[in-house]
């Protein structure tokens, strides 16, 4: 559980996470080792519990998906 968030309800350490990422990607900007495998964590754990509330999708069930989505 996270022990301190802003007014928006977002960790701080998050919020200064995705702006180096954000630096990183759009300015060339070094991403310090921490900062990426503080994200890796917490992109890890959101996979994690998608696939614990909504289970594993079959790959033909999900090219099934994407072809209904360029369907007019």
């Amino acid at each position: 559980m996270r022990a301190e968030t802003n007014k928006t309800g977002s960790d701080p350490r998050e919020q200064a996470d995705s702006e180096a990422v954000l630096r990183h990607a759009f300015e060339g900007e070094p991403l310090d080792p921490e900062v990426a495998r503080r994200v890796q964590q917490r992109a890890h754990c959101i996979t994690e519990e998608i696939r614990r509330v909504h289970g594993v999708i079959d790959d033909e069930t999900f090219q099934e998906l994407l072809r209904d989505d360029d369907d007019p």
